[in-house]
C-alpha cells in the first residue's frame, strides 16, 4: 500500500498570507507492506473442520453411512474454497484534495483499492492524529470486491482547528474463501494536512511607540525623507529642488521647502505564554487561551508584515527556539509554521529570563498570556522597567467552563481569578497595559499610550 501525491491548493484557493500547498504530501516506499502477511484460519474454518472431523469419526465407529452423506458436501464445501483461495492482498493508495487548509475548512479525503484476487469482504481502518475529521464515516468502513478491480472512495475532510493532522496508517482486514481465512495487515504510510489559523481582519493605528529604520509604512516623529507633510521652512543648503514650496515663496520673497515626516519600521516581538491551557477547543464554537493566542499571533504578525515592519515571534514553552525578527512574506510562513506547533510545555523561569533579555532595547512587546502564570508577568513588568514597550494582550476566554464542577474547584478558580486581576494591576502600575484580545482595533488605545510615555523623558535612578 503507498501513499500518493496530494492534490491542488487548499478548498477555495490559496490562503492570504499562508503557505503555499500542494506538491506530494505522502511517498511511496519500495518494500511491500503486503510482503509476508499470512492468511490465518478463522473460527469458521475451525468449525468447519471439526464438524468434517466429528462426523466421519462417527460414521465410521457407528457404521452410519447417512453420517457419511452429511460429512461429504461439507467437506467439499470447506476444501473448494481453501483451493480457489485468494493469494494477492489489496493496494491501497490515499491522496487528499489539499495539504493546506484553513480553520472549518473541508477537503477531500480519497482511497483507491486495486484488488488482484477476488475478496470476501475488505475492512478499511483509517487512523487520524490531530485535529482532523472524516464526519461521512469514512474512517471505518467495509466492502467485497471482484478479481481485478478497481474500486475508488471518496471522504469528506474537515480540519475545526489548527496545527498539524495526519491520516493514513490504515489498517487492513481481508476475508477470503468465503470466511475461512482471514489477513491482517497496517501500512505506516501516512499524509499531513497543516490547518491554517483563521486571521481575522485585525488593523492597528500607524502610531509605533519606537520606530527605527527607513523601509516601514509607519510615520516618524522625526523629520526627514517621507511623503507625510510636516510643515514649511526657510530653505538651507543640501535641501532638494523639488521640495521648493513656490506658494510661499513668492509670497515672502524667499525660498522655502516643505519638510516631510521619515518613513520609519518598527520591531514587533510576540511572546505567547504556552504553560497552560484553559477553555475547550471546538473549533470556532469555542476556544481555549491557546486558541486565542495562536489566532491573534497570526493576524497581529500579518499587520504589521503588510506594513513593512520586523516581526519576532517567541514560544515560551520552547524558549530555545524563537523565529527572528525579519520581514516579507516568506516571513509569514515562517511565523505560520511555528504557530502550528505550539502546545502546552513547562516554562522555564530561567531559559524565559535568557530569551527575553535577547529582546532589542527599542522593540515592541505584544505579550499574549492568560495572565495565569506569575513568572511571565514578573517577566513583562521587568521589560518594562528596563525601558521596553510593553504591552499584554489577555488570551483568557469570557467564558471557561470548568471540566468537573464542584465546590472546591469553583473556589479554586474564584481564588485563581483573583490573583488574575492582582496580577493585571501590578502591572498596569508597572505601565504595562492589559486589554482583552478582540480583533481589528484593540490595541488602537494602548499604542498611543505607549507612544506618548515613550515620548516623554525617563527619569534614571
Amino acid at each position: 500500500m503507498t501513499a500518493g501525491p496530494a492534490g491542488g491548493g487548499p478548498v477555495g484557493g490559496r490562503p492570504a498570507g499562508g503557505p503555499a500547498s500542494g506538491g506530494p504530501v505522502g511517498g511511496g516506499r519500495p518494500e511491500d507492506p503486503a510482503a509476508g502477511v499470512r492468511w490465518s484460519p478463522t473460527v469458521a474454518l475451525g468449525s468447519a473442520l471439526g464438524s468434517v472431523a466429528l462426523l466421519l469419526g462417527f460414521a465410521v465407529l457407528l457404521g452410519r453411512q447417512d453420517l457419511l452423506l452429511l460429512a461429504l458436501p461439507l467437506a467439499v464445501g470447506t476444501v473448494l474454497p481453501l483451493l480457489n483461495r485468494a493469494h494477492q492482498l489489496p493496494v491501497l493508495r490515499v491522496r487528499t484534495g489539499a495539504a493546506t487548509l484553513f480553520e472549518g475548512q473541508s477537503s477531500t479525503f480519497s482511497q483507491q483499492l486495486s484488488v488482484p484476487d477476488a475478496l470476501d469482504v475488505i475492512r478499511l481502518r483509517t487512523h487520524l492524529e490531530g485535529w482532523i475529521e472524516l464526519p461521512d464515516g469514512g474512517q471505518d468502513f467495509c466492502t467485497a470486491a471482484g478479481p481485478g478491480a478497481e474500486i475508488g472512495f471518496e471522504h469528506r475532510l474537515f480540519a475545526p482547528r489548527w496545527g498539524r493532522g495526519r491520516i493514513g496508517r490504515v489498517g487492513i482486514t481481508a476475508t477470503a474463501a468465503h470466511g475461512l481465512l482471514r489477513a491482517r495487515l497496517t501500512d505506516p504510510a501516512m499524509v499531513s494536512v497543516a490547518t491554517i489559523p483563521l486571521r481575522a481582519e485585525f488593523s492597528a493605528t500607524d502610531v509605533v511607540p519606537t520606530a527605527v529604520g527607513l523601509v516601514g509604512g509607519h510615520r516618524s516623529r522625526r523629520i526627514g525623507e517621507g511623503v507625510d507633510p510636516a510643515g514649511v521652512r526657510r530653505f538651507a543648503a543640501g535641501d532638494r529642488l523639488r521640495r521648493i514650496h513656490w506658494p510661499v515663496s513668492l509670497r515672502t520673497g524667499e525660498l522655502h521647502v516643505t519638510t516631510t515626516y521619515s518613513d520609519r519600521d518598527t520591531e514587533v516581538v510576540l511572546v505567547l505564554d504556552s504553560a497552560v491551557e484553559v477553555g475547550l477547543s471546538a473549533g470556532s464554537e469555542s476556544a481555549s487561551n491557546l486558541d486565542i493566542a495562536v489566532r491573534a499571533a497570526a493576524s497581529i504578525a500579518e499587520h504589521y508584515l503588510r506594513h513593512g515592519d520586523r516581526v519576532a515571534v517567541l514560544d515560551l514553552g520552547r524558549a530555545g527556539r524563537p523565529v527572528r525578527a525579519r520581514t516579507g512574506q516568506a516571513h509569514l510562513f515562517r511565523i505560520l509554521d511555528l504557530l502550528l506547533d505550539v502546545r502546552t510545555a513547562p516554562v522555564s523561569e530561567l531559559a524565559v529570563g535568557r530569551a527575553l533579555a535577547r529582546i532589542p532595547s527599542r522593540a515592541l512587546v505584544v505579550v499574549l498570556s492568560p495572565l495565569l502564570n506569575t513568572a511571565v508577568a514578573a517577566e513583562a513588568a521587568g521589560l518594562s522597567r528596563a525601558g521596553r514597550s510593553v504591552l499584554v494582550v489577555d488570551t483568557l476566554p469570557a467564558d471557561v467552563r470548568l471540566p468537573e464542577p464542584g465546590p472546591w474547584l469553583e473556589l479554586a478558580w474564584r481564588l485563581q481569578l483573583i490573583e488574575r486581576s492582582n496580577l493585571a494591576a501590578a502591572l498596569a502600575d508597572h505601565g504595562v497595559p492589559v486589554v482583552p484580545w478582540l480583533g481589528s482595533g484593540s490595541l488602537d488605545q494602548v499604542l498611543v499610550g505607549l507612544s506618548r510615555s515613550a515620548r516623554a523623558a525617563r527619569v534614571h535612578r
